[in-house]
């Protein structure tokens, strides 16, 4: 029988005499009436429907990718397969355009790899790990943000390399996370990237990043970032990051500095001042305390010659000398307190520690210029050893204090 009265008859047999005579054929007619052959015969009879795309097939029939599409649940898997396989060498990128979606993607990309055929875009981007053959190309941030999960690391990181935009900051984090959480060159180069593309990060970001990024990485995430932040987030901030920083940050974007570094602020305003102060105590005290030392000495001097010719009396001399020590001794007390209390002032503020905490006093140090015999000269040197104590005691405490 002829294809072409096989055809004009299939309508008005019963499917089985369809079936029955497809033995008979002696040729085979073109691939739409094939088609429509099929769906008269399959929904009565899929072997019969099998059996006359077989007879097709023999005769070297090649479908369409919309025939195909068309056939697909006519004549079970394997027939149209074979289909499938004898069509391909004659497929365009609108065949395979036409199939996606009917069939498994694997059977697409091998066709279309072995023929060189242009395949679906969807394609593409779906299976872009086995399909991409030029690293170096471009990627947005979408397909990237939407397909890295799918990609093994390496891949993922070599494509990251190739974004020609970023997306958001948790966006950003998110990739940095899970790309580079045991590298923090690589996190620190990608977050740096993203940041010369313009994304800030907010606070709960500049935090995740410390540990996974290095710490120049922080600092310039945080100064083109500020615009993102808040006296709150700064407060968030303080400890995590240093404070210089954070006083950048305040100062470049008119932000309230946290508390703790307020008070700071304010105790190193008050120490400057008191350690001026105290210096300047120091350097009274000590002139005062050298020139009684210079009188003592004087009249230490005199008393050994008394000692030596036996002359116990006093001299006008002994008294003049005395009376002038007394009155540098009282200036030297009085600067001694005034130190002493730059110093507790210092201390109060506990930003700076001294070795000492109150100096020797003068206090005890008594003349009596009614006697001057024997024992003037040994209580001379007494005051004596006292001056020399407070003054090595006030220059430790000078040293230290101009180091602050």
């Amino acid at each position: 029988m002829k294809w072409d009265e096989y055809y004009e008859k299939i309508n008005d047999w019963a499917v089985s005499t369809a079936v029955n005579k497809i033995s008979s054929l002696e040729n085979i007619g073109a691939p739409d009436e094939i088609v429509d052959a099929l769906y008269v015969i399959a929904y009565e009879d899929e072997k019969g429907a099998i059996r006359l795309l077989n007879k097709a097939l023999q005769n070297g029939i090649k479908f369409s990718g919309e025939k195909l599409v068309e056939i697909k649940d006519l004549c079970g898997e394997e027939c149209f397969k074979k289909a499938f396989y004898q069509s391909a060498e004659n497929f365009t990128k609108q065949d395979l355009e036409e199939l996606h979606g009917c069939i498994d993607d694997e059977l697409i990309i091998e066709v279309g790899r072995k023929y060189h055929i242009a395949m679906p875009e969807e394609i593409m981007e779906e299976h872009e790990e086995e399909l991409c053959t030029d690293l170096s190309s471009t990627i947005t941030w979408d397909r990237f943000y939407d397909l890295f999960n799918d990609w093994s690391m390496e891949f993922a990181i070599v494509r990251s390399k190739n974004l020609k935009e970023f997306g958001t900051d948790d966006e950003v984090m998110e990739v940095a996370h899970e790309l580079f959480c045991t590298d923090k060159k690589g996190a620190s180069d990608f977050i740096c990237r993203a940041l010369e593309y313009g994304v800030k990060f907010d606070c709960d970001n500049i935090l995740e990043m410390i540990g996974l990024c290095d710490e120049e990485t922080i600092r310039r995430v945080a100064l083109a970032s500020g615009s993102m932040l808040d006296s709150e987030d700064l407060e968030e901030l303080y400890g995590e990051i240093n404070d210089e920083l954070i006083s950048k940050i305040a100062h470049k974007y008119k932000l309230e500095l946290p508390e703790d570094m307020r008070e700071k602020t304010e105790d190193n305003s008050v120490n400057e001042i008191a350690i001026a102060n105290a210096v300047d105590a120091a350097d009274c005290a000590l002139i005062y305390l050298m020139r009684a030392q210079s009188m003592l000495n004087d009249i230490t001097s005199i008393s050994v010659i008394d000692l030596i010719t036996n002359k116990f009396a006093p001299s006008l001399m002994k008294n003049l000398l005395l009376n002038e020590a007394e009155y540098f001794l009282y200036d030297a007390q009085n600067e001694i307190d005034r130190l002493n209390g730059e110093l507790k002032n210092i201390l109060y503020h506990k930003t700076i520690r001294l070795k000492y905490s109150r100096l020797t006093s003068l206090a005890d140090i008594m003349y009596d210029t009614k006697f001057l015999d024997r024992l003037t000269y040994l209580r001379l040197n007494k005051a004596l050893k006292r001056i020399r104590k407070v003054i090595s005691q006030i220059e430790a405490i000078r040293r230290e204090l101009e180091r602050m």
